[in-house]
């Protein structure tokens, strides 16, 4: 049931709703560097605004930045882990008829048995640009509230185009955003911890110097 769900609605994608034009727009959202340039404008956006509301832009946006890293380094894990485990064939590599767009060539590719161009692909699930796009779409939806919620096109943009061009089915897409949620949560709470450890220990160590201070008084 699940596998036959996901296979119709990779060919409603895929292959029903395979045009001219979206051959020519979709594949752009597909490409890594995508999800970096639409990192780069959040952080951007998220600078100006601190800057126009008066706040600590430096800061702030240093910590921006480490979330989008951290997160992004713990969705990579997770998935490249997962799709070890899982051994998942691509769409490309399965269903004959389907679509496939080569990055390395520029080229639409119709599959069939011959087809050798994607024998190199890793697993399909989770989808790694999927998950990496709603890591840094979370982080900014939590520290940016304003961009809500429009910061979640591009998970959203990035993941249509990975089934639109052969890559993962959606099944791989949803696999991907949740792993791209949780891995911020993880983050942001292991972040939580280290700084109010580092605080519990500052203040300790704040009265204890205080203590001997009186002592020695």
């Amino acid at each position: 049931m699940f596998q036959a769900v996901d296979r119709f609605l990779f060919e409603l994608v895929n292959m029903a709703m395979h045009n001219s034009f979206f051959d020519f727009i979709i594949p752009v959202f597909s490409q890594t560097w995508i999800m970096w340039l639409g990192a780069a404008i959040g952080i951007a956006a998220y600078a100006v605004h601190c800057w126009r509301s008066a706040l600590d832009p430096v800061g702030r946006v240093l910590m921006l930045v480490l979330l989008m890293g951290l997160s992004a380094g713990a969705t990579d894990l997770a998935t490249s882990t997962l799709k070890h485990s899982i051994a998942r064939e691509r769409p490309c590599q399965e269903v004959v008829g389907s679509n496939y767009y080569s990055s390395a060539d520029h080229k639409w590719i119709v599959v069939d048995e011959k087809t050798t161009e994607t024998e190199s692909l890793g697993g399909s699930m989770p989808s790694s640009p999927a998950a990496a796009c709603m890591a840094v779409a979370a982080v900014l939806s939590m520290l940016f509230y304003r961009s809500n919620p429009w910061v979640y096109l591009l998970p959203f943009s990035v993941g249509f185009a990975q089934i639109y061009v052969g890559k993962n089915y959606p099944f791989d897409i949803v696999a991907g955003w949740l792993i791209g949620i949780l891995s911020v949560f993880a983050v942001w709470w292991a972040c939580q911890l280290v700084v109010l450890r580092f605080s519990t220990h500052r203040r300790l160590a704040i009265k204890k110097s205080s203590n001997r201070k009186k002592l020695l008084d």
